[in-house]
């Protein structure tokens, strides 16, 4: 791996919406890591030997909850910084609040837009 490789992590129970994330990154020449709970997140670290600069991460994980989830990775200094985006099929503003009182920099509503995944994605990097 070329050392200033960017790395985006998406984090979704979906393999279509991991899919289709990937696709639109890897066009834009991101590099993306995925996983589908929370036990692939921490593989992808273990592997990879760094988790990403940026992580997508669903709100509605299958058997967790993406708040559980990012409030975990905030409580490890070498993850704390890492910019989350989280995916909503709601933006429901109890959520979207919540989020941002966990240090979220932004939501994006699926279905996904793909200009605004690349604008926020590339923003963040």
């Amino acid at each position: 791996m070329v050392s200033n490789e960017k790395i985006v992590l998406i984090v979704d129970d979906s393999p279509a919406i991991r899919r289709q994330v990937s696709l639109i990154l890897n066009k834009a020449k991101i590099v993306v890591r995925e996983a589908g709970s929370e036990f692939g997140m921490l593989n992808a670290i273990e592997e990879y030997g760094k988790l990403a600069e940026v992580i997508i991460m669903d709100l509605t994980l299958k058997n967790e909850s993406g708040f559980d989830l990012i409030t975990k990775l905030k409580e490890y200094p070498q993850y704390s910084n890492i910019p989350i985006l989280v995916l909503t099929e709601h933006a429901e503003v109890d959520k979207v609040l919540m989020a941002r009182n966990l240090g979220v920099k932004g939501y994006l509503k699926k279905p996904i837009d793909v200009d605004e995944l690349l604008e926020r994605v590339k923003a963040l990097l």
